[in-house]
């Protein structure tokens, strides 16, 4: 069991080392630039950008922690476990649901009573995930993968906000209640802390980049934070976050559960199409969820509410979503050798 163990986690960090393919990298990285242009030459209304939002949450965001209740059947009901499907614990799927249902409630009481404190978690709970699901799969010791992790959460999450701090601020206020475009340290110097957080991110990025050997993940990176520098430089916030969300964030996450949940069926990946079935139940029942709170806003004639509500209700899905995928890298990363990590 051991030897099968390791292979299959080995096969895990090989294949989660790139989850896109090169084709779908390259795709990613072309409608990321064809966005960026357009978003230059002909900025689009807030009801495109909307309507962008909504359709990439749907068809790849929403969908992406829609199979988390598999995720931690396959992880079992204590981790570390092995991600094998011979060993595996099962759990109880009335319980898993219940507690995560019961983390969404909760947060949402928290945005409820103290929303200043709810939206300042979500933005940190939005750095840590951001940075972990994008850069998990480097493997690096402890205090490096932890500063790269950090730094990539802190250039994403940093830069849509601060780059667009007009158009974020009503945004912000609606839910927080507090105007960022108040503060004068801030407020007054957005040119000069976007080249902070993307600097941090290239110093940070230079030092780790050292211990990695594999010159292709290197390459990728360097694309990335160029790509998502301008396409969060020129584009509305809304559009700039969905794009990554969705084509950056979510498809690769996908990419990594259907690896995992491939090898616990006994198959070397499970294919885009079994995937949205397994995802298909919940996702359908998130996206009614959300309608209806959407719904609401518009027959109230509280219009502007929407985002601010899809936000809020983004933001209660992702704390199950995230102790789910801290517990599946916790376990990938200590069923993986030393010797097979990148570095």
């Amino acid at each position: 069991m051991t030897s099968t163990v390791a292979t299959t986690a080995t096969s895990h960090v090989e294949a989660q080392r790139t989850p896109m393919s090169p084709g779908v990298f390259r795709v990613v990285v072309a409608i990321t630039a064809a966005v960026t242009v357009a978003a230059v030459v002909a900025p689009p209304s807030d009801t495109v950008s909307v309507a962008v939002v909504m359709v990439v949450v749907a068809v790849l965001g929403i969908p992406h922690g829609a199979v988390d209740h598999l995720v931690a059947a396959a992880l079992g009901s204590t981790a570390p476990t092995r991600l094998t499907r011979s060993a595996a614990t099962p759990i109880r799927p009335l319980r898993f649901h219940l507690a995560y249902l019961a983390a969404m409630l909760a947060y949402g009481l928290v945005w409820l009573a103290i929303p200043a404190v709810a939206l300042a978690g979500f933005l940190l709970l939005s750095v840590h995930h951001f940075g972990q699901s994008d850069l998990a799969s480097l493997q690096l010791d402890r205090w490096r993968q932890g500063a790269i992790q950090l730094s990539r959460g802190l250039f994403l999450v940093g830069l849509v906000l601060v780059a667009n701090l007009a158009a974020v601020s009503p945004v912000i206020d609606r839910m927080g209640g507090f105007d960022p475009s108040a503060w004068a340290w801030l407020a007054g110097h957005t040119a000069a802390w976007s080249l902070v957080l993307v600097g941090q991110h290239l110093v940070i990025g230079l030092i780790v980049g050292a211990q990695v050997r594999d010159r292709e993940i290197i390459r990728r990176e360097a694309i990335a934070v160029i790509a998502l520098t301008a396409l969060f430089v020129a584009a509305d916030p809304l559009i700039g976050f969905a794009l990554y969300f969705g084509l950056w964030h979510s498809l690769n996450h996908l990419g990594v559960l259907a690896e995992v949940l491939g090898h616990r069926s006994g198959s070397a990946a499970l294919a885009p199409r079994q995937l949205a079935r397994l995802a298909a139940p919940r996702s359908v029942a998130s996206l009614a969820a959300l309608a209806i709170l959407i719904g609401g806003a518009a027959a109230l004639d509280q219009t502007e509410l929407v985002v601010p509500v899809a936000l809020i209700f983004i933001s209660m899905l992702t704390l199950p979503h995230m102790i789910v995928v801290e517990r599946l890298w916790k376990a990938i990363r200590l069923e993986t050798p030393s010797g097979q990590r990148p570095i």
